[in-house]
């Protein structure tokens, strides 16, 4: 059963790895074919060294206020936060370069070995929030659209209707969250009474973390902490907005603040979504030139900005993942070393 199992995995693997490639390939071959590399290469010349330095800034404050929210989601234990932005730095990298985002658990992985915290408790704190996420990234785009509908090009209404339908989903699921994890928990114990998968081991471990998932979650349920995880997400999407600002303006494109807040949420989204190209190949270009566009830039010159962006974000991801790596693999040389607990 183990080995039919793990074969089902494998496919199920190769299959999503096949998917993402082709559609990496299609949406590069969609892009390249509407300008050439001559314009992609304009657009990378155009880029102010400040705008590229700043941005790095604005990125390393992003992840510091994300170790901050996981910090507060954590409560066994209390985690330096340099070790928890190490964390951020390295789970971002692993997940902006893997299938489907698949490199987002690498944060359960580390904070289980390098903070000793128990993997629900991880897994919990991930889950709020990616859902705070999701709530911040849809409104925001919904308001951008609100705010930029008159210079919308005909037709426009569904993208507005859309963006309401995604925002007002993501808010239901946050209100509904803990409840849902609950339905898990008693769905999972209801299981073992009623079964005989009580008697397997395995199983019962599985109930067991379900279990504790939805303890975890139901911890953030209190309206103090509640409130300051949701301020904490708004000034994550804050800085997310500063590096758009300063990337637009370094590239020196027209647009106004409207304009710019516009294409920041409709990007922001786009990256959230779990769909994504391999290392974000064709979805992250396509999620910048697509509101480029309807902001007035032209079609050659939007999707030069888009590979821009993306290239900056490679860049800042593996300084700041490689630098993440290098701390905690010093870190647990120090703590392994002989003497080091006494």
């Amino acid at each position: 059963m183990t080995a039919m199992t793990t074969a089902r995995t494998k496919k199920g693997r190769m299959r999503g790895t096949w998917i993402t490639l082709a559609l990496t390939i299609a949406l590069l071959a969609i892009l390249l074919s509407q300008t050439d590399l001559r314009a992609i290469a304009t657009g990378f010349s155009n880029l102010s060294p400040a705008a590229a330095a700043g941005g790095l800034l604005a990125w390393g404050g992003m992840n510091w206020l994300r170790a901050i929210r996981f910090r507060m989601l954590v409560h066994s234990r209390t985690i330096p936060l340099g070790r928890l932005f190490s964390i951020v730095n390295v789970q971002n990298l692993l997940a902006s370069f893997t299938p489907g985002r698949a490199g987002e658990l690498s944060y359960v992985v580390l904070l289980r070995q390098d903070g000793r915290v128990p993997g629900t408790e991880g897994l919990a704190g991930l889950v709020v929030a990616r859902v705070q996420d999701l709530v911040l990234a849809c409104g925001l785009a919904f308001g951008a659209l609100l705010a930029v509908r008159r210079v919308l090009p005909p037709g426009s209404g569904h993208v507005l209707l859309t963006a309401a339908a995604f925002f007002a989903v993501s808010v239901l699921i946050a209100l509904q969250l803990a409840r849902l994890s609950e339905t898990g928990a008693r769905m999972a114990q209801a299981l073992l009474r009623r079964t005989r998968l009580g008697r397997w081991g395995p199983a019962r471990s599985a109930a067991e973390k379900v279990i504790h998932l939805h303890e975890h979650i139901a911890r953030e349920r209190s309206v103090q902490t509640g409130l300051r995880l949701w301020l904490l997400t708004a000034a994550i999407w804050m800085a997310n907005y500063a590096v758009s600002y300063i990337w637009i303006v370094g590239l020196g494109l027209p647009l106004s603040v409207g304009g710019i807040l516009f294409v920041a949420a409709v990007s922001g989204l786009a990256g959230s979504l779990p769909v994504q190209g391999l290392a974000g190949l064709g979805t992250t270009e396509a999620g910048w030139a697509i509101p480029l566009v309807l902001m007035g830039i032209a079609r050659d010159r939007a999707i030069a900005a888009g590979f821009c962006f993306h290239a900056l974000a490679a860049v800042y991801l593996v300084l700041l993942g490689a630098a993440g790596a290098l701390h905690l693999s010093h870190t647990r040389r120090i703590e392994a070393a002989p003497g080091a607990g006494k």
